[in-house]
C-alpha cells in the first residue's frame, strides 16, 4: 500500500509526539483515532454540566489520549524513545497531568482515577525494566488485563472518565512502555 510508505519528515517539535519520522499511514490513523474520539467527548458532555472552558480541556485531552495510543504503537514513536531509556521513564511520569486534570473536571471520581493512575504509572515502570521484548510484551498485556478488571472494581460513576482512564492505561502500558522496534525481539 503506497499510503503507508510515504515517509514524512517530523518537525523536531514533534518528535516527541511522532517520533523523528513517521508516515501518512501513521499519521492519518493518529488524526482520526484523535478526532473521533474527541468527537464522542464532545457528543457525550456537549449539554453536561460542565463549563465550557472544562469541556474545551476535556476534547483537548481525548485528543491528545486518543491518539496516543496510536501514535504510541507506530515505528516513528517506538524509534524515537527506543533512543533513550531516560526518555521513556520521563514520559511516563509526565503523564501524572493527564490523570490531574480528569479529577480536576471529574472530582467526584478522585478515588477511581487516583487508583487507576498509580496502578498505570507502576505497570508502566514494571514493563519499561524488563530487558527482554518478548517477556515485556506478555507483562504489558497481563498488566493491562488487570487494569481493565480494576476499572471495573473502581465503578466508575462517569462512563467517559472510565473510557479515557481505559485508554489512558493502553497507551502507557501497553502502547508505550514496550519496545516495539522489531529488531530487538527475543522469542524466548
Amino acid at each position: 500500500m503506497k499510503i503507508q510508505n510515504k515517509k514524512i519528515q517530523v518537525h523536531k517539535f514533534l518528535f516527541e509526539l511522532f517520533g523523528r519520522e513517521t508516515t501518512t499511514f501513521d499519521l492519518l490513523s493518529i488524526v482520526i483515532s484523535s478526532l473521533s474520539f474527541a468527537g464522542l467527548t464532545l457528543a457525550l458532555k456537549w449539554k453536561a454540566d460542565i463549563s465550557n472552558f472544562k469541556l474545551v480541556i476535556l476534547t483537548i485531552l481525548a485528543l491528545d489520549i486518543a491518539g496516543g495510543v496510536v501514535a504510541n504503537f507506530t515505528t516513528g514513536t517506538t524509534n524515537y524513545y527506543a533512543e533513550s531509556l531516560r526518555k521513556r521513564y520521563l514520559f511516563v511520569l509526565f503523564h501524572l497531568l493527564q490523570p490531574s486534570i480528569l479529577i480536576w473536571i471529574f472530582p467526584n471520581e478522585l478515588q477511581t482515577i487516583l487508583g487507576v493512575t498509580l496502578f498505570t504509572l507502576a505497570s508502566s515502570i514494571i514493563v519499561l525494566s524488563i530487558k527482554k521484548q518478548y517477556n515485556q510484551r506478555i507483562i504489558a498485556v497481563l498488566l493491562s488485563l488487570l487494569s481493565i478488571i480494576l476499572s471495573i472494581l473502581l465503578n466508575y460513576s462517569d462512563l467517559l472518565a472510565q473510557t479515557i482512564m481505559q485508554l489512558f492505561y493502553l497507551k502507557l502500558i501497553l502502547a508505550f512502555s514496550v519496545n516495539w522496534t522489531s529488531s530487538n525481539i527475543d522469542e524466548t
